[in-house]
């Protein structure tokens, strides 16, 4: 049987490790997809597991687009624009995320 409140309690964490990442320069969000992968089996068969797909495919998106923009940067300033897209994505996936998790519903 799935433990929903400590499914629950480890998305909080990683909710708070990707916030933390914007006062740490992004290496939270390393820590937060690793404790994703790695505890994910505890959310499997609950709610709350949509989370834990939502918080992956975060860090994953957002390494991308952070790829991206740092590629394109010399590009007349195009990367700057494009890294300013990401950061306020990734701004409304913690915020949405976050939002429904304390609803108690899946995203």
């Amino acid at each position: 049987m799935a433990n929903e409140q400590g499914a629950r309690n480890l998305a909080i964490l990683v909710y708070s490790l990707q916030t933390a990442a914007f006062f740490t320069g992004g290496l939270t969000l390393l820590a937060a997809v690793i404790v994703n992968y790695l505890k994910r089996d505890v959310a499997i068969g609950t709610w709350v597991d949509s989370h834990f797909a939502w918080q992956i495919s975060t860090f994953w998106w957002n390494l991308l687009g952070t790829i991206v923009g740092t590629g394109t940067v010399f590009i007349l300033g195009l990367g700057y624009v494009v890294l300013a897209v990401v950061w306020l994505w990734l701004i409304y996936r913690i915020a949405k995320g976050w939002l429904r998790l304390i609803a108690n519903e899946a995203i």
